[in-house]
């Protein structure tokens, strides 16, 4: 019987390479897609996925409860057959989101719809529709701890303590604790995956990664000579590859009995943006100088002949509070599961500055 799967947001970074995933493994795939003026074909992450013969694209708007029910009645009429057999189900994966904690802080309403208040409506849906017949996965984030390990140097773990700092945040620990909800009260198949920090090609401009490794590939190629403009470098995250993130939600949803739970997925090490950019350059053949502090801190190319300036500090990019510092002890996962991360911090970082680059070229898409 082939597997079924349901996903929301699918044209973001996790939701394309996990359809890609899924897909791969044979399995039937449900996606939801927001309606809007661009089509779908400009969007680089779906290029190699929209014909697939086994992804069906459904309208879904998470802020209109009438467009979440009928999403998944429209995926009910689709599987009935694949549905009589009571053990099958649906694999249910909600990755759509506002997923920029600075701008939660610009939208917080927005926000809140989105990453909290569409989860009750999700979850309500396909109980309703589904009955016991489907697993759900929703997309948490280390975000959650805020600066709980900030000062002591500490990783977290599943019994770490939640102190959320920005509407991003509180949205998410609203929706990690209805899923828990669902599952501990009406015995929903519904687990939390804490992520934390995951990059790749694929990763939006507006993010700080991506505005660097792209910063770089411009420079690189000669497109963009000014500094890259950031914010707080002093920042700490716990940095792995998506690519090996979504096989950790494929498998939180393919277990049994007392591993049916939230699991915190995380590399197990934590470097500063600072710690990104150097290694960002380095793929170019550059070794950073950094002069200053604060926000007169900036970086020079050691090994130039002029005093280019290649990273600025802009006060612009600060947020109203931030999380200082996030390390993630995975243990749980990579011992109930099986499941490792692959790729390094540099193997990451130098990937994303030779996509970009290749990018610009015109050689390749995302």
């Amino acid at each position: 019987m082939q597997k079924l799967a349901a996903i929301t947001g699918i044209t973001g970074q996790d939701g394309s390479y996990l359809a890609e995933y899924l897909l791969e493994n044979g399995y039937k795939v449900y996606a939801g897609i927001r309606r809007t003026s661009i089509p779908l074909s400009s969007n680089t992450r779906l290029h190699n996925l929209i014909d697939h013969p086994n992804l069906t694209l459904i309208n879904l708007d998470l802020l209109d409860n009438g467009s979440i029910k009928s999403f998944v009645e429209t995926i009910k009429s689709y599987v009935t057959s694949y549905m009589t057999i009571m053990d099958n189900y649906i694999e249910v994966y909600n990755l759509a989101a506002q997923s920029h904690v600075g701008e939660s802080f610009k939208i917080p309403v927005l926000t809140h719809q989105i990453n909290a208040v569409a989860v009750v409506g999700l979850l309500e849906a396909f109980t309703e529709v589904f009955r016991k017949q489907f697993r759900f996965y929703q997309a948490s984030t280390s975000e959650l701890f805020g600066n709980e390990a900030t000062g002591t140097g500490e990783s977290l773990s599943e019994q770490s303590s939640f102190k959320p700092t920005s509407p991003y945040a509180i949205a998410k620990l609203s929706a990690f604790l209805t899923v828990k909800h669902y599952r501990e009260t009406y015995n929903t198949y519904a687990v939390n995956g804490i992520l934390f920090n995951h990059e790749s090609p694929r990763r939006g401009l507006d993010f700080v990664t991506r505005k660097i490794t792209n910063g770089v590939a411009q420079y690189a190629t000669g497109k963009n000579k000014g500094p890259i403009m950031l914010g707080n470098i002093h920042a700490r995250r716990d940095w792995g590859d998506a690519r090996d993130y979504v096989k950790a939600m494929h498998l939180m949803l393919n277990t049994s009995g007392s591993k049916i739970t939230d699991y915190v997925v995380s590399s197990g090490e934590t470097y500063s943006v600072k710690d990104f950019c150097n290694m960002a350059f380095e793929k170019i053949g550059i070794i950073l100088n950094w002069q200053g502090k604060g926000l007169y801190e900036y970086a020079v190319n050691k090994n130039g002949t002029t005093k280019e300036v290649l990273i600025e500090i802009d006060s612009r990019f600060y947020r109203p509070s931030d999380v200082e510092y996030l390390l993630g002890d995975s243990t749980k996962i990579r011992e109930n599961l099986n499941w490792q991360p692959s790729v390094s911090f540099k193997q990451l970082v130098f990937d994303m500055v030779e996509n970009d680059i290749e990018q610009i070229k015109g050689n390749l898409f995302k």
